[in-house]
């Protein structure tokens, strides 16, 4: 058996398996505490919400939190308010400096924030929906 007779069932293999694991990644969701559970937000509240434009939801102060990196994050709020992480991050900490609201509580990873958006009250995350059990989802991408 050549090389090639053996490399190319491999690749097949490879490629099969990069394939599915594509189509097992679920859609980005902002998701939110228990407490949050009547909210169904369209794309302007959304947009409102994350840029700090609407602070309660329900009655309910809003707490948004965010892991440092991701990759559903990134495409949600590229999507929503057309900024990646950093500079979501970046809006804020001017907004925060300036007195324009309350900075977002940010942690590294996306199991930490799930983990203390299920905690408090009024928090918010966005997260890859399948990662968002125990959430209450507010609006997918």
């Amino acid at each position: 058996m050549t090389v090639k007779k053996k490399i190319l069932p491999l690749l097949v293999f490879a490629v099969s398996l990069l394939h599915c694991t594509a189509a097992v990644q679920a859609a980005p969701v902002l998701a939110g505490h228990t407490g949050l559970a009547a909210q169904t937000l369209d794309g302007d509240a959304v947009r409102a919400v994350l840029l700090g434009k609407k602070i309660t939801l329900g009655g309910i102060r809003v707490v948004i939190v965010v892991a440092r990196a991701g990759d559903a994050q990134n495409a949600f709020l590229q999507s929503y308010t057309g900024m990646t992480t950093s500079q979501f991050l970046t809006y804020w900490r001017r907004l925060f400096m300036t007195g324009g609201g309350s900075a977002p509580r940010i942690v590294d990873t996306e199991a930490d924030a799930r983990k203390l958006a299920a905690e408090i009250p009024g928090a918010i995350v966005i997260l890859d929906s399948s990662n968002a059990a125990g959430l209450t989802a507010l609006a997918a991408n």
